[in-house]
């Protein structure tokens, strides 16, 4: 009876009030540029995975019309918004040291489906450089980038041209 009692005073009193004072005294680092304890990043991953699937549960992403140029549409968004952050093909990563960790994800891909990266563009990642797009682009733009993500690494090279060409109105008039 005593060893449980002494286990549950450690487990509900000790261990609770020492990493209250852990965080409380400022021992926790929180500078960008240090790399987290092994344990933190587990921690927050495991997170921020279970809160994506709960967030995106019962979302089916849509048919496109056409899923090439949905492809098309969801790259150009990444080139212009998430590249300078995610990577862009043929580019070594940037020094992105002052920042918290990014997937680069020309090189590792991605891990989630589509409707948990719709959620994740939509919605963002607290506490992280992954912002909100959910108020600047529409569902149709989110859903088109998701496409292009879920894709990336396997694009024929046409379809990669139509992504990276400028267009018309992008050209200098010189």
């Amino acid at each position: 009876m005593k060893t449980f009692l002494l286990g549950f005073i450690v487990a509900f009193v000790v261990l609770p009030l020492g990493a209250l004072g852990y965080f409380r005294l400022g021992l926790a680092p929180v500078e960008s540029d240090a790399k987290p304890a092994t344990w933190e990043s587990k921690l927050m991953n495991s997170a921020v995975h279970a809160s994506v699937r709960r967030g995106a549960s019962g979302m089916q992403a849509p048919t496109p019309g056409n899923l090439e140029d949905s492809v098309v549409e969801g790259g150009k968004l990444y080139f212009e918004g998430c590249g300078g952050c995610h990577g862009k093909p043929g580019k070594l990563e940037e020094d992105l040291s002052n920042y918290p960790r990014v997937p680069q994800l020309w090189q590792v891909g991605t891990q989630y489906s589509e409707p948990e990266l719709y959620w994740i563009v939509k919605h963002g990642i607290r506490m992280s450089a992954m912002s909100a797009y959910g108020p600047f682009y529409s569902d149709k733009q989110m859903w088109a980038l998701v496409s292009f993500l879920k894709r990336m690494d396997h694009l024929p090279p046409a379809v990669l041209e139509r992504i990276q060409a400028k267009s018309p109105s992008a050209t200098s008039k010189d």
